[in-house]
């Protein structure tokens, strides 16, 4: 059987060129060839850049856990050093978080952590049921393994042997894994004892306190200042001058202190000896006159200041 040609045209004015159909076939086959070397260095590079992917996903992996896990351990070390500084038994404890492989850092519930060091001890011997779902939420929680005298643990090891009738034990193990000391919370109960039994006197307020010399409680109150004038013979010696003004009785009288609860009518006032008050002169009192009518004046009195008052009006004339 004849392949039959085939045929291609150009643009241009040249008789067209067929192929036959065996050319065509291995002019495709070829085409194919290419075609599928393409694609398959394609997928080859596809799929080195998945592995690629993968190794990378791995490696973050594997950082992020490494980050979780020493974040961890920084906060388990936070919360151990600070629980290990406590010494007062009312303070609260801080949770000591765990780290899961597969579910990251865990903390434990607040309604199942102990509030204090005092609720926490209190766990060896729990008075409640609340206190002893408490202590198991805990064991179970920091793999603290309850294990009983038929069921021993597999390693052998007696330590990890905790025995669910044995409290003190798993309390013993949490002490640990919490960082507490209860030798410090014994001495500290043992010196806010001591310093209860001490009897502390009441602090003395100012009005009570009393100077060596006097042998009586002075007046809680505060003392006003009170001016008193001096006497004759203080006067001479302070002041010079026989006789003085009242003005300066001000400054001659002296200073002294007094109640300030005092009535109006005692209340000190400046007061000036006898002959101190005949040496003030007192004021005169102004009369006033009331001006007379112009029709009552006399034609003298009229003439008189007429003349008066034109000899001051004309200062000028000879």
């Amino acid at each position: 059987m004849e392949s039959s040609p085939s045929c291609s045209f150009s643009h241009g004015r040249a008789p067209p060129q067929c192929l036959s159909r065996d050319d065509y076939i291995e002019l495709r086959n070829s085409q194919d060839k290419l075609l599928n070397a393409e694609f398959t260095s394609i997928h080859q590079s596809i799929r080195r850049l998945e592995e690629k992917t993968d190794r990378l996903e791995e490696k973050t992996d594997r950082l992020e856990e490494k980050t979780d896990r020493l974040e961890a351990e920084m906060r388990q070390l936070h919360a151990h050093s600070r629980n290990n500084a406590l010494r007062n038994p009312t303070l609260p404890i801080r949770p000591v978080v765990v780290y899961h492989p597969e579910r990251g850092i865990l903390e434990p519930e607040p309604s199942h952590f102990p509030r204090n060091a005092n609720e926490f001890y209190c766990l060896r011997d729990p008075p409640s049921d609340r206190h002893r779902s408490m202590l198991a939420y805990l064991a179970l929680f920091y793999d603290v393994q309850l294990r009983t005298a038929e069921h021993p643990s597999d390693d052998g090891n007696s330590d990890d042997e905790i025995f669910l009738d044995q409290p003190d034990l798993i309390v013993e193990k949490l002490e640990g894994i919490l960082g507490l000391h209860e030798h410090k919370f014994v001495k500290f109960r043992e010196r806010a004892r001591q310093l209860a039994s001490r009897i502390t006197p009441k602090p003395i307020k100012r009005s009570q306190i009393m100077l060596p010399n006097e042998t009586y409680l002075p007046d809680s109150r505060r003392p006003r200042l009170e001016l008193r004038p001096i006497g004759a013979g203080d006067k001479r010696r302070y002041n010079g001058a026989p006789d003085s003004t009242s003005s300066e009785n001000l400054t001659n009288a002296r200073l002294e202190w007094g109640t300030r609860s005092t009535p109006s009518a005692q209340r000190p006032r400046i007061r000036c000896s006898s002959d101190e008050r005949a040496d003030v002169p007192r004021p005169r009192k102004l009369e006033f006159k009331r001006p007379k009518p112009v029709s009552e004046k006399s034609g003298s009195e009229t003439t008189d200041s007429d003349s008066q008052t034109r000899a001051f009006t004309s200062p000028r004339e000879p």
